[in-house]
């Protein structure tokens, strides 16, 4: 007897919560990606740092700074090319340092990939993507990816993510999917 009223009690009590109505719930289109503050920039910091790593950094943050940020295994002041540690950097780059055979520190800027981008939340640059970065998008398979890719490639180079809807098999429902992965 006890265990039939503790069910009937449960589902007196979880039966709202199964049937509750959901019609006050709002539809708005929500952005693939957090929008950061613009004073921030993430930066991917790898090589001969002691601590490589995601940094999230001050947008006016140089190369050279946020190597310092990872403490390098040799001192920056042993080579490193001056142009490269003062380059400004962008939300997503990748900087690198590594030592050639003169033990000269050498930083390169690159950009992080596509992949990483998407699970860091940062936009993704549509010029730089190559078909199986598109692959990784919703509701983009392998076709479609080189559709996109091949679109680009006979148009100049260049795409805009409005583009998108010229490219054959992207519609109206499926480029508001997509243009919140891009900036």
């Amino acid at each position: 007897m006890n265990r039939l009223i503790f069910v009937l009690f449960a589902l007196v009590v979880t039966m709202p919560a199964v049937f509750k109505s959901r019609s006050g719930v709002s539809s708005a289109t929500l952005p693939a990606f957090l929008v950061s503050s613009s004073g921030r920039k993430v930066i991917r910091v790898d090589g001969d740092v002691r601590h490589p790593g995601i940094y999230v950094v001050s947008a006016n943050l140089l190369a050279g700074s946020v190597i310092a940020l990872a403490e390098p295994v040799r001192s920056l002041a042993n080579g490193a090319s001056a142009g490269a540690g003062k380059r400004s950097l962008a939300n997503g780059d990748a900087v690198n340092l590594s030592g050639n055979t003169l033990k000269k520190n050498v930083i390169t800027v690159g950009s992080v990939p596509a992949a990483q981008r998407m699970i860091l939340g940062i936009p993704l640059d549509i010029q730089s993507m190559d078909a199986g970065d598109f692959e990784r998008l919703p509701s983009i398979g392998p076709v479609l990816a080189h559709r996109i890719v091949n679109y680009r490639q006979n148009n100049g180079g260049n795409l805009r993510p409005v583009d998108l809807l010229l490219v054959e098999g992207i519609g109206e429902k499926k480029y508001n999917v997509l243009k919140k992965f891009f900036n």
